[in-house]
């Protein structure tokens, strides 16, 4: 259970050996715990000092760079200071274990981003976007969840929200003052803001299906009989000899896994094992993975070497059929359907990652439009535009109840707050910051 009022401790960088390693105290007791580890700390405000750290019985623990966040200059908006040592696990363990010994307890995961959304530093969806940003896998993603974190999404929702409020102040207003029914030119009024604003958190919530690909990624699994070439086609996508290339059929036992970026778009490539008929145990492990993986995958690369083959493909996933080994062909079919490659010297590889790009439908990513990226955003986004969707009806109705208009308006508007986490449950709220790692 976390505590607002207590200090706690955690390393800000990953556990291993580096060039430094930060660790972060938070809280009350802050700047008094690294005072008692390290007297020359005085505690001016965000200036780095070079210390020397030592025990509570005065062995040394290391040369360390302090700097002290006083409240609400820091990144949670509490007293907070930052340990620089040497990235040795060891000195980051008896770092801790001192702190630890006076009193300060160790994070939660996600605690020090919970301080700041609970002290007004970032909103919900700024604190996602942390998240997001420190597991982005291309240069697109990292620019959209940079953008996200630098409030992008929150201020094209805030700007859209202030809308809606006005427009429902204008309702209120015309519900309060009028005796008779409102003219037919403020109803005009009403319907055309509202299709404005139905129509602006619809191709807001357009954008999630690109923002959940760049954090996520797509999975795209290459399969086939034993020796088509399967391993040779993922080496040649990924320009490294990642899998074991042979002649001999079921070299590839396991699944062979490499990411690529497609036009910002991080793509895992999976290279199986061979599908076919043997009693060889440790093969169809192999293949038994092998369709497990297809089952799962966004795309399917069905590869074969034989200029005959008929395709008897029954998969539940979009699929690309291959022919390969073009190189050693005398001719190639005249059907569209059918990609002809060598993947040893790359022959027409171009051709058919452009045909995998169609097919997943990736197109040019603006990294300067703001996307939806979590589930959670989506779901309140749709909850708004449902509201946004009644309200409208009710106005193209004969005679047209504003009472009713403005419950959905203000519906609509609870959503938003929901998004940005001015009004979120606790339980939802905590889903969000438990994704994190203990020092964010």
């Amino acid at each position: 259970m976390m505590n607002g009022d207590a200090t706690f401790v955690a390393p800000a960088t990953p556990y291993g050996h580096s060039g430094l390693a930060v660790v972060r105290i938070n809280g009350p007791e802050s700047l008094a715990v690294v005072q008692k580890l390290a007297p020359k700390i005085k505690g001016d405000d965000r200036k780095a000092v070079l210390s020397k750290i030592h025990t509570t019985t005065g062995e040394l623990i290391d040369e360390c760079v302090v700097t002290y966040f006083k409240s609400p200059k820091s990144y949670t908006g509490d007293d907070m200071v930052e340990i620089s040592c040497h990235g040795s696990p060891s000195i980051v363990d008896i770092l801790l274990e001192q702190i630890l010994s006076f009193g300060v307890r160790s994070a939660e995961p996600g605690e020090f981003t919970k301080r700041a959304f609970l002290n007004g530093k970032i909103d919900l969806i700024q604190s996602e976007a942390i998240a997001s940003l420190i597991q982005s896998k291309t240069s697109s993603s990292a620019k959209i969840n940079s953008n996200t974190l630098d409030g992008l999404l929150s201020k094209t929702l805030k700007l859209l929200s202030k809308k809606q409020i006005v427009l429902l102040g204008e309702i209120e207003h015309a519900l309060d003052i009028s005796e008779d029914e409102v003219s037919e030119k403020f109803l005009d009024h009403c319907r055309s803001e509202v299709s404005t604003l139905k129509y602006k958190f619809d191709n807001l919530l357009s954008t999630y299906n690109v923002g959940k690909l760049l954090n996520d990624g797509i999975c795209v699994t290459i399969t086939g009989k034993p020796n088509v070439g399967k391993s040779t086609l993922l080496n040649q996508l990924s320009g490294l000899e990642k899998a074991l290339v042979s002649n001999q059929p079921g070299t590839t036992r396991d699944l062979v896994e490499v990411m690529l970026d497609l036009d910002g778009i991080p793509i895992r490539f999976v290279d199986t094992a061979g599908i076919h008929q043997t009693d060889d145990k440790l093969e169809n492990m192999g293949i038994d993975k092998a369709v497990k993986m297809i089952n799962k995958s966004d795309l399917v690369l069905y590869v074969s070497d034989d200029i005959n083959c008929k395709f008897s493909i029954n998969y539940d996933v979009p699929y690309i059929k291959i022919i390969n080994k073009i190189d050693l062909h005398k001719s190639t079919l005249k059907d569209n359907s059918i990609i002809h490659i060598s993947a040893k010297n790359g022959q027409n590889v171009d051709i058919l990652l452009k045909k995998i790009k169609k097919a997943l439908m990736i197109n040019t990513i603006s990294s300067s439009t703001p996307h939806l990226t979590t589930l959670r955003q989506k779901e309140a986004l749709s909850l708004c535009l449902e509201d946004l969707k009644a309200a409208l009806q009710s106005l193209n109705e004969v005679r047209p109840n504003l009472e009713i208009v403005a419950l959905e308006l203000r519906s609509s508007l609870n959503s938003l707050e929901s998004l940005l986490g001015k009004t979120t449950a606790d339980d939802i709220m905590n889903t969000v910051f438990a994704k994190m790692c203990v020092g964010k």
